[in-house]
């Protein structure tokens, strides 16, 4: 278990998967001796939050205390998964494409178009995931940090759990296709270093689904409720999924539509119906789902498969 008083080299030393954590935390290496109480002064981190996330990479059964989190933790967490958003968005991910390149340019271009492909597929998912975490998930948990108002989640612990199931699947199958299934025409040197690159980003992409499952959600989850108890209200689980099972078919066709971007106007001209006519359907889905947001209603929409997440802009 790191502790506060565990030096940084050691750590490292212990687990190398944790120089991904200090890229994106932006702490530079030639620490010395410094401990992880001493790092996190230096560079004004919480070390609650350092210790939260260091431990989740060292032990898969480590439980941190999502509810000790802070407002100003949870705030540091979003910065540090849009960071690393952008990690794999412009470095592990293009690294790794630009070698599988390479190493297809060698043998059947047929196969060169079946692996691209399904590295293009598992790509456009991993795109996706972090358009609905940028656009739906953070905003959202922004929203709760400074407002303080109580709202229902317009996401679900099921909904993530699904899409990183997905992403690891993928990754999965691509891995195998290239370490059993590719001729061995192949360049022996290039495959096992992209073979080893998609071992590393799979254990990586592991650690941070684990920070998003065991640290973001909880702190939502605790935040929500929190503020509803603050307030004196209450939150029925049964009573919203009645809610949401009792839109009409038209209801559910503009929902999809304004999920997918579209204006009042745009839907209206799109169904034939009237921009008034809109307008009410959007008021009664508003009563009867109680989201108001229109990432509120896009999550409801892939949530209730009302939309492709391809489809969104």
């Amino acid at each position: 278990m790191v502790s506060s008083t565990s030096h940084l080299a050691d750590v490292v030393n212990a687990n190398p998967g944790i120089l991904s954590v200090l890229e994106r935390l932006n702490i530079r290496l030639g620490f010395h001796e410094a401990t992880i109480e001493d790092i996190c002064k230096r560079y004004g981190l919480s070390e609650n939050l350092v210790l939260s996330v260091f431990n989740i990479y060292n032990n898969s059964a480590y439980q941190p205390q999502a509810d000790s989190l802070s407002k100003e933790d949870m705030s540091r967490l979003i910065a540090y998964l849009q960071t690393s958003h952008e990690y794999y968005s412009r470095k592990s991910f293009p690294a790794l494409h630009d070698k599988i390149h390479r190493l297809l340019k060698e043998g059947d271009q047929n196969n060169a178009k079946i692996i691209n492909r399904f590295y293009d597929d598992y790509s456009d998912e991993m795109r996706h995931h972090f358009i609905f975490e940028e656009n739906i998930v953070f905003p959202f948990l922004k929203e709760l940090l400074e407002k303080e108002e109580t709202r229902s989640a317009p996401f679900d612990l099921q909904l993530f759990s699904e899409n990183h199931t997905n992403i690891e699947e993928k990754l999965s199958d691509l891995k195998n296709t290239i370490l059993k299934y590719l001729p061995d025409s192949y360049s022996p040197s290039l495959r096992t270093e992209i073979l080893k690159d998609i071992y590393s980003i799979e254990e990586d992409l592991k650690k941070h689904t684990a920070i998003e499952d065991k640290l973001l959600l909880p702190a939502i989850c605790s935040l929500v409720h929190k503020n509803s108890s603050e307030k004196g209200g209450t939150n029925n689980p049964e009573s919203e999924a009645e809610h949401a099972s009792s839109l009409s078919e038209r209801e559910k066709d503009i929902v999809a539509e304004v999920a997918k971007g579209l204006t009042n106007k745009e839907i209206a001209d799109k169904l034939n119906l009237s921009i008034h006519t809109v307008t009410t359907h959007r008021k009664n889905i508003s009563r009867k789902t109680g989201i108001n947001s229109i990432s509120g209603i896009t999550v409801y929409a892939i949530i209730n498969k009302l939309v492709d997440l391809n489809d969104l802009k």
